[in-house]
């Protein structure tokens, strides 16, 4: 058994993108960095914890065959609730 893999650096990946591309990454990359700087300092203030543990499955006894069995079945985030559903 074997394995081979490629590292490139981020800096020659970036390189080949065109000037809108790389605007559009950008912008991206700031809202993530300032939507997990807020919950990093969420998490040391105490009002959300570092890791939230799942207290129960997304799906229903009743779903769990049909989810379970099909391979494109995915769970849709609810933002009333903070948790994913089928």
């Amino acid at each position: 058994v074997g394995a081979e893999i490629l590292l490139v650096h981020p800096d020659y990946l970036l390189a080949t993108l065109g000037r809108a591309q790389l605007d559009a990454y950008a912008a991206k990359l700031a809202q993530r960095e300032t939507a997990a700087y807020r919950y990093w300092q969420d998490t040391f203030v105490g009002s959300r914890p570092f890791v939230q543990v799942k207290a129960a499955p997304p799906y229903t006894p009743d779903q769990e065959k049909r989810v379970l069995l099909d391979p494109r079945a995915r769970a849709q985030y609810d933002p009333q609730s903070s948790e994913y559903r089928f």
